[in-house]
């Protein structure tokens, strides 16, 4: 009877353990769905989305739900339909919200729509869809607005030194992302802003990829520069295969200095090429921060608040000779971010 009554007492314990062991670690673990959100950028790793990634895992901690980053490698052959499949994947599971970078325009509206048919919310973030009705909000920079600062300032010191004809040459991760094409928008209207008539004098050369590989983007610019002798200014739209791309074909072909270059978002890795003149200013975005908004607009959304279709986080422009205290700035307040 002892023995019996022990063996009854130890399954109940495996009984209540194994319950237990469900509660925990919310959507992994097949715990309170109702209590997770999915957060799905282009990337997790570098300058721009490690702070993002900080940013939403402190909301989403401060606020009490659980947040599963889902998301690919830059080089992903179907990258476009993993993460497609991740919306399906919280929708069937039947997540609280949902938080989508959206890798293209039109290829991510009918899961989005799907997943809001069902009663869950979805903020889109870093790039948008092209109409507002097709999500429940957007969170980040306006794009084209930020695009446009960039042209806008680039064209004003372009004049400033002189700079009346040549070629101009962008560079960015995939030209089919929103934001990639968001940014060129606004980049070539500020652009020809400034310049007016005289903008006709400069030709912008054919978008070069890279697929946020820096040996790509250093090849094509460099046979960029060496095909056209009069290239004046090079655009980098963000990420660092670029970055790191066009400041070593600058330097291999001995431009350092000589061909003008602007990009996008701040990296330590500007700081090697301000002594020498291969980056001579750049827009930057709080990815911290727009993280953490995501996240706190997407429990609002949950808790049935309605948002504004777009909430904005503004760019800063940052000439080289600041982005060493503009960077050491941003660190600080990263770091007392981290730490509330």
């Amino acid at each position: 009877m002892k023995k019996i009554t022990k063996v009854v007492l130890v399954a109940m314990l495996f009984t209540l353990v194994a319950l237990t062991g469900c509660s925990k670690g919310g959507d992994s673990a097949g715990g309170d769905k109702k209590k997770t959100l999915y957060f799905i950028p282009i990337v997790d790793t570098g300058a721009y989305w490690n702070p993002m990634k900080k940013g939403a895992e402190d909301a989403a901690k401060e606020l009490g739900y659980t947040l599963v980053t889902k998301t690919s490698p830059s080089a992903e052959p179907s990258k476009k339909e993993k993460h497609i499949g991740f919306i399906k994947e919280a929708t069937a599971k039947g997540v609280a919200g949902i938080a989508i970078a959206p890798i293209e325009k039109k290829a991510f509206v009918d899961p989005i729509k799907a997943a809001m048919d069902k009663k869950v919310p979805v903020i889109t973030f870093d790039a948008d869809l092209e109409n507002k009705s097709d999500r429940t909000a957007y969170v980040g920079t306006d794009n084209v607005s930020a695009g446009k600062e960039l042209g806008v300032q680039a064209a004003k010191e372009m004049k400033e030194k002189g700079i009346t004809k040549g070629s101009i040459a962008i560079v960015c991760v995939d030209v089919a992302q929103p934001t990639m094409i968001d940014r060129e928008k606004g980049l070539k209207e500020g652009f020809e802003e400034v310049y007016g008539s005289e903008a006709k004098n400069f030709k912008f050369l054919a978008t070069i990829q890279d697929n946020d590989q820096p040996s790509e983007s250093k090849k094509q610019l460099e046979g960029y520069i060496s095909a056209n002798k009069d290239l004046v200014t090079v655009f980098s739209l963000g990420s660092e295969g670029p970055d790191v791309g066009v400041m070593s074909a600058i330097e291999s072909q001995g431009k350092s200095g000589k061909i003008l270059h602007y990009g996008f978002d701040y990296t330590d890795t500007w700081l090697k090429g301000v002594s020498d003149g291969r980056i001579t200013a750049i827009v930057d975005q709080d990815a911290y921060q727009i993280g953490y908004q995501v996240i706190e607009n997407l429990v609002k959304a949950i808790k049935g608040e309605t948002l504004e279709p777009t909430i904005p986080i503004d760019v800063k422009y940052v000439k080289a000779a600041d982005l060493e205290a503009y960077g050491k700035e941003k660190s600080k307040i990263k770091t007392s971010e981290t730490d509330k």
